[in-house]
């Protein structure tokens, strides 16, 4: 198993808003992706930062391009990216070494 780890984050006024997004946009369209094992969204909400851990079966599914995924999914994320702000890094991918 594998994890992409995704951090960002938008100012605290709008967290509500972006999680309203994940929550029932992103979720749902990775949901449809081949080889999704599930999603984390952590969030500070005194700083609108947030972590969001998503699970693969696959090391090449979690490092797929992103033009290789669901127009659902790619609608969802250009709306999170519309309201992000700070730093954004790089999506980084880790193997999975113990699992409850």
């Amino acid at each position: 198993m594998y994890v992409q780890l995704i951090e960002g984050g938008t100012t605290p006024d709008r967290r509500t808003e972006m999680d309203r997004i994940v929550t029932d946009a992103m979720v749902p369209a990775l949901q449809d992706e081949p080889g999704f094992a599930g999603a984390l969204n952590l969030v500070d909400r005194g700083t609108g930062n947030a972590m969001m851990i998503v699970l693969w079966e696959t090391e090449a599914q979690a490092r797929r391009a992103l033009g290789e995924y669901g127009t659902a999914f790619l609608k969802a994320l250009a709306s999170v990216a519309a309201i992000s702000t700070g730093t954004r890094r790089p999506i980084s991918v880790w193997e999975v070494n113990a699992r409850a």
